[in-house]
């Protein structure tokens, strides 16, 4: 066979195939892998018989070869296959041959020729076993198919009409599930087999046996149930009569006749068609009534929108939400109510609404000029006519006279509207003229705007009043905001100081005589030119005004500076920047309202940054003179005077700028006086000479650096005071300072007496044996010890001076004085150790154990001797002393 003719019995095979699975589709799977094998081995070998024919002479025996193989390959695989089909198409034909005796019961003609088919034998599965087989199958599945599909639509209706069975005895009667368990549990039958539908079948004439045996108790109970379901339809047949449901004419016949025929209904036929009579009945008045429900709501709502009546909450009462969905007549009527009860509320809220507005036309009339109502009495006539009308208008009706009032009301809004914007108009005008005009002053009132004019007529009338009296009182607001910028400007010039106040004194004569002329206008016009003049006037005088403030205080401080420089005082930097900014201050004011402004920044820079600064330079200059001359006075220099002057300008300081140049032209007078200069230099020559004097103590106590020093500082003193200075300010700084090394000089002074003090005590005490003796005996006899030996009293005397001296003329005089006191002293104590060697002779035979008589009688003695053997005075005055200190020692040693 050609690969055409192998074709051909591949698509018997295919069709087979599809036989096969239509008797049982749990085999496609399998046989559907065979058919796609066998077919991709024909592809293989449809392929190399093209390379065969193509093939060239050398290559097409080895193609032939190959394409035999597969050829051969392919016949075995075909005829496996057709067997394998066979075998299957033998079982499917067992199996519906099984369930035949079943069958002939209920299908005795399909089953005898069921019996009437044997079933080919397949042999090797050549290509006419596979026909055979074929056409067997083809008439065996059409037989099959034939008979599953009418025995599929007997066992559904069955089923359906069991079902529909058990639905209606259940309303009516309890039914066991358990004996019609088939029934309920099954829905669709066509996708079971053949043996299947056979036993369901079977099932439902047992089910349909048990349903008919309930049959005369279903009658009863439908019975009863229909008489009291047709009475309660006709109940609320009446109720819907009474709630406004104009339903047919025939259907309370209707109902009647189905009450008559159930009454005498005595088979379940009769009484199932009478119950879905009754259905129907329910529906048709379900469906009316929900009909109703819905065009009512929608015809109300067409009426008021076509109207012009808003359909918002606030004028008509939302509709309430009802449930149309279902045949429950009870719930529909519910419904329907509520629908009716909303309709009323309709009415009562259109009609309050219309009488709003007709309250609105008639407040109108009350001012027909504003509202643009020519006829009055025309005008309440028809106002009083529908408002009559309206008491028994229904929905249509209100709605005719609210389009009539609405169109009336809406002119009168109109006008009046019209009349608001114009006078809105002349408000901003005015503000914005206003504006121009005035720098900080505000009108008090703002007009309203226009978007906001959206409310009634009564709104819109007390709206204009309240405009109309605005702008009517704008001139005088206007005027008043004027005075009282003119008012601020005044007081804002009175706030410059008094001595600066009179250079704009003619400004503010103007600025008055422009607020009384503005006072006595009426007109918007006349007020606003006039304050454009009086500014523009103020404003170029302001500019001369400032202009002689500002020389007027440049003189000031010419004055002051050059008063200054006359006391030798250096302008600071800072002074002369302020005095640099006040140059530079600008005089062209931008509005009268910064005229005050520039005037009080030049008093401000002058007073705080030039006086003030003066003033501080002024109190330096004074402390520091001051201390100058109280040091000079200290020193011994005449200035008591110069130093009351300079006290009081510091206890009563000036605080003007021409009276700190009053203050520095004494300084000047002071500081440049020849008396002054007189006293000074007399005071530094005493101070240079005195120092001078005193430099050769030093150099004998061999003080060469200090001495250095003071030569160095007094070979430059002559100089500076013979240098020519208009100011004794350096004169008096030499004078200090010389004053300054007198002190330092006589602590020095002071210094060396005490370490030359020191050292004369060592010396004397080396030099005098009985130096001891000699002390006590001074410090019994004072007086008569410097009179007749040595003046120690004196010594003393010049000791306690140099200590105190303040003068170094004196210390110089005290301490040379000293010096050789000291010097002579050591002299003479050191010969009165030869005095003291007779004492021994004098003190013989005294013994501190004697008595008090005793005692004296021997110094008596012994005081006689002694001058019997000294005439001088000194030295038997001195030895009767010395007896005297000596028996004293003694006793007081023995104790």
């Amino acid at each position: 066979m050609d690969t055409h003719a192998w074709r051909r019995e591949l698509d018997k095979l295919a069709d087979l195939k599809g036989i096969l699975i239509s008797l049982n589709p749990s085999l496609e799977e399998n046989v559907s892998r065979q058919v796609r094998h066998l077919f991709d081995v024909f592809a293989s070998l449809t392929k190399l018989e093209q390379e065969v024919e193509e093939a060239g002479f050398l290559k097409k025996r080895k193609v032939e070869g190959q394409f035999e193989k597969v050829q051969s390959e392919f016949e075995e695989d075909f005829m496996r296959v057709t067997r394998d089909f066979g075998d299957l198409s033998t079982k499917e034909h067992r199996k519906i041959m099984s369930i035949v005796p079943n069958l002939q019961t209920l299908k005795p003609k399909e089953a005898s020729a069921l019996k009437g088919l044997s079933i080919p034998s397949v042999g090797t599965g050549q290509p006419e076993d596979l026909n055979a087989l074929y056409q067997f199958m083809k008439k065996f599945s059409s037989m099959v198919t034939s008979l599953h599909e009418d025995f599929a639509r007997e066992v559904k209706s069955l089923l359906d009409e069991n079902k529909r069975i058990v639905e209606t005895y259940e309303r009516h009667i309890t039914i066991d599930r358990g004996e019609v368990t088939t029934t309920i549990s099954n829905d669709d039958v066509s996708h079971m087999s053949l043996a299947d539908l056979i036993r369901i079948m079977e099932k439902l004439q047992v089910e349909r046996t048990y349903l008919d045996g309930r049959k005369d108790e279903v009658g009863r109970m439908l019975t009863t149930a229909l008489m009291t379901d047709v009475e309660a339809l006709q109940a609320y047949v009446e109720t819907a009569a009474k709630i406004g449901l104009d339903l047919p004419m025939d259907f309370t016949q209707k109902l009647r006749i189905l009450a008559r025929d159930a009454s005498k209904a005595s088979n379940l036929t009769t009484l199932i068609s009478l119950e879905n009579q009754l259905q129907t009945a329910r529906l048709q008045m379900g469906n009316m009534l929900r009909d109703k429900i819905i065009n009512l709501k929608h015809e109300i709502t067409t009426k008021i929108v076509a109207g012009g009546i808003p359909t918002t909450s606030d004028i008509i009462p939302e509709a309430p939400t009802v449930g149309v969905e279902g045949n429950d007549i009870a719930n529909l009527l519910a419904s329907y109510q509520k629908m009716v009860e909303w309709t009323s509320q309709v009415r009562i809220s259109l009609k309050q609404e219309i009488e709003e507005s007709l309250e609105e036309l008639a407040k109108a009339t009350d001012k027909p000029d504003d509202c643009g109502i020519d006829d009055v009495l025309e005008a309440r006539k028809d106002i009083a006519e529908w408002k009559k009308n309206l008491s028994s208008a229904d929905i249509d009706g209100m709605i005719k006279i609210y389009l009539k009032a609405s169109e009336r009301e809406e002119e009168y809004r109109t006008h009046v509207t019209d009349l608001i914007k114009s006078y809105i108009t002349r408000f901003n005008e005015l503000a914005t003229s206003a504006d121009r005009v005035l720098d900080y002053a505000q009108l008090s009132k703002k007009a309203p705007k226009v978007e906001d004019l959206e409310g009634g007529i009564v709104f819109l009338l007390e709206s204009l009043k309240n405009l109309r009296q605005a702008v009517e009182s704008g001139v005088a607001t206007f005027r008043e905001a004027c005075q009282q910028e003119i008012d601020a400007i005044v007081q804002d010039l009175q706030t410059i100081k008094p001595q600066y106040a009179e250079i704009f004194m003619p400004i503010n004569v103007e600025l008055e005589e422009g607020s009384l002329r503005i006072q006595g206008m009426n007109e918007f016009s006349e007020i606003r030119s006039e304050m454009r003049t009086i500014k523009d006037t103020i404003l170029a005088k302001a500019k001369d005004a400032l202009e002689n403030l500002r020389y007027r205080l440049q003189v000031k401080i010419r004055l002051a500076a050059a008063k200054l420089m006359g006391a030798g005082v250096e302008i600071p930097g800072e002074i002369q920047e302020a005095i640099s900014e006040l140059n530079n201050v600008g005089v062209a004011a931008d509005n009268v309202f910064s005229l005050p402004a520039i005037a009080r920044r030049m008093i401000e820079l002058y007073e705080h940054k030039i006086t003030d600064k003066i003033l501080e330079v002024l109190e330096e200059e004074v402390d520091g003179l001051l201390g100058m001359l109280e040091k000079a006075q200290s020193i011994g220099v005449d200035v008591d005077k110069e130093i009351g002057i300079v006290s009081e300008i510091k206890e009563s300081p000036p605080e003007e700028l021409d009276e700190a140049a009053d203050a520095f032209d004494k300084l000047e007078n002071l500081t440049t006086s020849e008396a002054v200069h007189k006293k000074v230099r007399s005071r530094a020559n005493d101070a240079y000479r005195q120092i001078k004097d005193a430099v050769s103590i030093f150099e004998e106590q061999g003080m060469s650096d200090f001495v250095q020093r003071l030569s160095t500082l007094l070979d430059r003193v002559p100089s500076q005071l013979s240098e020519s200075s208009k100011h004794v300010n350096e004169a008096l700084d030499v004078c200090l300072t010389l004053a300054n090394i007198q002190e330092e000089m006589l602590d020095v002074i002071k210094g060396i007496a005490a370490k030359d003090k020191e050292a004369h005590d060592k010396d004397i005490r080396a030099k005098s044996k009985y130096y001891s003796t000699i002390e006590r005996v001074y410090k019994l006899h004072p007086d008569d010890f410097s009179r007749l030996i040595f003046d120690l009293k004196k010594m003393d005397k010049l000791e306690q001076q140099l200590k105190n001296a303040k003068s170094l003329d004196n210390a110089i005089e005290w301490f040379n004085e000293l010096s050789k006191m000291r010097v002579d002293w050591v002299e003479k104590a050191a010969k009165m150790d030869d005095w003291h060697k007779s004492l021994r002779v004098y003190m013989a035979g005294f013994s501190a154990s004697a008595s008090a008589d005793e005692r004296s009688k021997f110094i008596d003695d012994s005081t006689r001797k002694i001058r019997e053997t000294f005439s001088r005075e000194d030295i038997s005055s001195y030895l009767s002393w010395a007896v005297q200190v000596l028996v004293r020692a003694m006793v007081e040693t023995r104790g």
